[in-house]
């Protein structure tokens, strides 16, 4: 019986003996370029690219760098990274959590070519880093701890004529909170030539710190947002040549600066803090400060205050407005208060190919007007 008995426990024990053993020779690195290069020819053969992996290594418990992956089809080269590392904590697995202490990805080139119908993605990636410590399955919560990009310029090019996809899709619930996230030396461009349409942004640093995402509740919070060094084109003719003055088919913004805090939007919900916003534009408009505050809720939006200055100008304004106000059969009410004073400077800019004379003319202080609105689309009332 006693024999039995060890023989039946050898044979339950052998499963685990042969788990284990698969487990060891994972972390041998011959076993690794073996499994390596028959997950590439396999990838190869089911996607008709060419897929290539220079080494990989992994390291227990889960810490994995993968080097020199290539991905070609034909001659445009879809795929080009220098190096990834991913690192995960193993226990928390067993726990439905992923504790991820580190994936970056590091020296990246991108052609989407024509894999995807419509929409072509080319650019550069040179570093990104994001570090996660609790992200649970059940339920679907994430802590997004860092976020980091850097040195990366991506363009698209939308050229889709086909009709929009309006499959349902299964609702998410998940609820992301970003502790902080950094973004330095980064550009987008965007391309849409069956529409004329070219724009472009680049910034030298933009930081978010603590956000959230609530994709059940459809609720998006973050509670600074600082924008700096920042250059925004706008393109929306065939003609690179933009008319004298202030072109607003031809936008071209530099030294672009914004910070902003207390940000919340969730429906009509919203709430906003603009602390300051900075630019110049091509023609010679430059904005010096931007400052207001912005709030709504289910009933009223409000914008109060706004004020700007310019180097020859100053606005301030104060709107409140009932969301129902632009319906003729409700009472929703507006009220208003501007007060503003445009100088020479900026009159000039704007409006150009003006006679001499009319320039000599024109008086040199400023143009001065307050104004109020008081009322909805039945009756309305101006001072």
């Amino acid at each position: 019986m006693k024999k039995y008995a060890r023989w039946t426990g050898i044979v339950l024990l052998i499963p685990f003996l042969l788990f284990a053993v698969a487990c060891v020779l994972l972390y041998v690195p011959p076993i690794q370029k073996y499994m390596v290069d028959q997950a590439t020819r396999y990838a190869s053969e089911a996607t008709g690219m060419k897929i290539r992996i220079g080494k990989i290594g992994l390291s227990f418990p889960l810490n994995l760098v993968v080097h020199e992956t290539l991905v070609t089809e034909n001659t445009d080269t879809i795929l080009d990274v220098a190096r990834l590392t991913a690192r995960v904590q193993l226990l928390p697995l067993l726990k439905k959590q992923i504790e991820l202490d580190g994936l970056e990805l590091k020296d990246a080139a991108v052609n989407t070519a024509g894999l995807i119908e419509g929409m072509t993605l080319k650019g550069t990636l040179g570093e990104f880093f994001i570090a996660s410590h609790g992200v649970f399955l059940e339920p679907e919560t994430a802590i997004v701890n860092k976020v980091l990009l850097k040195d990366t310029h991506l363009s698209v090019c939308l050229a889709d004529t086909t009709a929009a996809d309006t499959t349902k899709s299964e609702p998410l619930y998940w609820k992301v909170m970003l502790r902080e996230m950094d973004l330095n030396n980064v550009s987008v461009g965007l391309q849409m030539p069956l529409d004329t349409l070219e724009v472009e942004a680049s910034f030298g640093r933009i930081a978010l710190r603590n956000g959230v995402v609530d994709l059940k509740q459809e609720a998006y919070s973050l509670q600074s947002f600082v924008a700096e060094g920042g250059a925004l084109s706008y393109n929306g003719t065939n003609t690179d040549t933009p008319a004298e003055g202030l072109d607003p088919l031809h936008i071209r913004i530099s030294e672009l600066n914004a910070e902003a805090d207390s940000l919340y939007y969730c429906g009509n919900n919203l709430r906003a803090r603009i602390k300051q916003l900075t630019m110049k534009e091509r023609s010679g408009l430059e904005l010096l400060s931007t400052t207001a505050r912005l709030y709504s809720n289910d009933k009223v939006i409000r914008l109060s205050p706004l004020q700007m200055t310019t180097t020859d100008s100053y606005l301030e304004a104060e709107v409140a407005m009932d969301w129902d106000a632009t319906q003729p059969e409700k009472d929703g009410l507006v009220t208003g208060r501007l007060m503003m004073e445009i100088g020479k400077g900026d009159v000039m800019k704007l409006v150009t190919d003006m006679p001499d004379e009319f320039i000599k003319k024109y008086p040199s202080a400023p143009l001065r007007l307050h104004a109020g609105v008081d009322g909805n689309l039945k009756q309305v009332r101006l001072t």
